[in-house]
This record gives structure tokens, C-alpha cells and sequence, in this order.
């Protein structure tokens, strides 16, 4: 078991009480870290330690969750914490229609015939939550991907969020050391195959994007070789990108998110796709959440993840749309994206 007993309890309670709280485990560990704190703090300033979130495109806005309290702490005071009003934030109630996500594609490959570019075109898949134990959900999930940097986390203002996030946006040590990657095009895993024109251009999109973002504050970058990084039964097209940088982190994170392997390219063209053709808002999803302390700061955008309460659930799951997509194949991709979580959570019901 990954998460331990106290753990999963103290997880458990605060998400009863509604009590800010995240577990994580870093790529490549199976230490889970908890912490809780009495409030969470909405800020655009500087946060010096904890667990922070980021919605999707609120530049400079981020959600705060100080290490105040222990799994032990919080089991050893259960009785004298309070229950909380709800979250300000409901996960979205139905399901995105197979009809209505093959007519925003072939709106957006239509627009990007004309001008070229990429853009993200997301859709939700939800259900009913009343009796799923989102611990279990947690466990089975977490377990599925260990390269990943896995995620639960409630605040009033995000809710309640569960993520295994294989993309990093940013990480900065206090020698000076910045890495960020690109990762954008999806296929089913294959032996050394190449990949096709439609996945490289969609790709090469984000890399630039990257690069030209760290130019633009003075980071010289270095790109590395291509490689392949595997999720589960898919794998997507990489290139990790490494900097010298001694600065504020958050500074870098927001000039970088959302980057085009979330929203797109022109930025502006992508939004306004997003805005018109998305009927669910993106809330955390696109966003990023991380970690910081003395030692440095881990930045991951929020993706392959669901949001959900007591009553229901909503897994996000998205592609990106350049004018050689195809809407069959773009649905097929989000639904490979999103099958473990799903299988996740159906096997979690009591």
C-alpha cells in the first residue's frame, strides 16, 4: 500500500471536515507527504512553503496550503475539528456529448486551416460519487503511474481534486539549476516508431512556445534529445528543456502556463477557441500545482485528473487540435487518457 493507514484516515477526515489538506509523492518516490492547515490562502504573492494551486490561465493567482498540521495531528484532534461550509465550487454535472465535441472540432480544425496553430480542445466525463471511496481511488491510481507526480488535494475555493500529472512545468533548485519540458503528442504505445506529421507539428508548437518564453526574461535554454514518455497504455513525444536561473520561480511558472500543450498557439487565437467551444469551465484543469520549500520548487501542470464532492465527479481529459486532427482520433485520445482513472474509480464503489 502506498498510502498509509494514518494517512489515508487523517486524508479521509479532512475531506469530511473540509479541511484544506494535499497528499503527494514526487516522480519516481513512493514517500507520500500530507499536510493540512487551518485555512487555505488565495494569494499573488511569493509562497515560501507548501502546497500551492493555480487555475487554469489566472496568471499570478495562486491557492496556498501551509504545512500546519500532521495525519497524526489531525486524527488525534478529529473530534474537535469543526465541518466547514461546502466549496465554493461544484464539479461540473454532465458529461460532454459525443455530437457536441465532433462539432467544436471540426469548428476549430476548420479555423486552423485558415491560420495555422494548435489548439486544446478539452471534454469532461462524470458520474455519480456517492459511494465511491476516493482513497481507494487514490491508492489504485497513484499506483498506476510512479513516474508521475501524484496528487489529492481540497481547498474551499478548488474543491476536492485527485491528479497523476506526468508533464512538469518548472523546477527550480537553490543552485541555480531550471527544468522545464515539452510534452505534447499522444499515440498508443509503439517499438521506435515514428511519429506522424500531425503529432511532430503539435509538438514542435509547445518547444518553441517554451523556449521563446524563457527568452523572453533572459533564460538561455538548452533542448534536449526527443524521447518518448510513457502513460500507462500511451506514450507522448518529449523533449526536456534545462537553464541556468536564480530568480522568483512563480515569475517563470506564470510567463509559462498555459503552455500550448494545454491551451495552445497564438495563446490569444487558442483562449478564444476554448472559450467558444468549451461549455465546462477548466477550473484547475490546465492549471498547475506544486510544491516549495527550503530546498527548492516543483511546478506540474493539473492535468489527467477529476474533480469530485460527495455527490459527483468530473475527469478531465484533453488533445491538441491542429488542422490535420481528426475528431474520431481525438476522442479515441482522450478516452485513452482517462481510462485508468475511470477504471480507477469504478472499482472503488462500495
Amino acid at each position: 500500500m502506498l498510502l498509509s493507514t494514518s494517512i489515508s484516515r487523517a486524508a479521509s477526515l479532512c475531506i469530511e471536515k473540509r479541511l484544506p489538506f494535499a497528499i503527494y509523492m514526487m516522480q519516481g518516490s513512493d514517500h507520500v507527504i500530507f499536510l493540512a492547515g487551518d485555512e487555505s490562502t488565495q494569494c499573488n504573492s511569493d509562497v515560501d512553503h507548501g502546497f500551492f494551486i493555480s487555475e487554469f490561465n489566472t496568471s499570478g493567482w495562486r491557492i496556498m496550503i501551509a504545512p500546519r498540521y500532521t495525519a497524526e495531528q489531525i486524527i488525534e484532534n478529529a473530534d474537535t475539528i469543526a465541518t466547514r461550509d461546502s466549496a465554493a465550487v461544484k464539479p461540473v454535472d454532465c458529461s460532454t456529448p459525443r455530437d457536441e465535441y465532433d462539432n467544436a472540432l471540426n469548428k476549430v480544425v476548420n479555423g486552423l486551416k485558415l491560420r495555422g496553430g494548435k489548439t486544446v480542445i478539452s471534454r469532461v466525463i462524470c458520474g455519480d460519487a456517492a459511494d465511491i471511496d476516493w482513497l481507494s481511488v487514490a491508492e489504485k491510481y497513484f499506483t498506476c503511474f510512479p513516474s508521475t507526480f501524484r496528487y489529492l488535494y481540497y481547498t474551499a475555493a478548488t474543491g476536492a481534486w485527485i491528479g497523476a500529472s506526468p508533464e512538469l512545468l518548472l523546477e527550480c533548485d537553490n543552485a541555480g539549476n531550471l527544468s522545464t519540458m515539452s510534452l505534447a503528442g499522444t499515440r498508443m504505445k509503439s517499438s521506435n516508431a515514428a511519429w506522424d506529421d500531425k503529432n511532430r507539428e503539435e509538438h514542435d508548437y509547445v518547444t518553441r512556445y517554451i523556449v521563446d518564453k524563457l527568452s523572453s526574461l533572459g533564460i538561455n535554454a538548452t533542448v534536449g534529445c526527443a524521447e518518448n514518455v510513457g502513460y500507462g497504455a500511451i506514450e507522448h513525444l518529449c523533449h526536456r528543456i534545462t537553464a541556468r536561473y536564480t530568480g522568483n520561480p512563480f515569475i517563470v511558472a506564470d510567463t509559462l502556463s498555459p503552455t500550448p500543450a494545454l491551451a495552445g498557439t497564438p495563446l490569444d487565437k487558442a483562449l478564444n477557441d476554448i472559450t467558444l467551444n468549451e461549455r465546462h469551465p477548466r477550473r484547475c484543469y490546465g492549471g498547475y500545482v506544486g510544491m516549495t520549500d527550503s530546498r527548492g520548487t516543483h511546478i506540474f501542470v493539473n492535468l489527467r485528473c477529476v474533480h469530485f464532492d460527495e455527490s459527483r465527479y468530473c475527469i478531465y481529459a484533453g488533445g491538441g487540435i491542429t488542422a490535420k486532427s481528426e475528431s474520431a482520433t481525438e476522442w479515441d485520445e482522450t478516452s485513452a487518457k482517462s481510462q485508468v482513472l475511470l477504471n480507477a474509480i469504478n472499482q472503488s464503489r462500495s
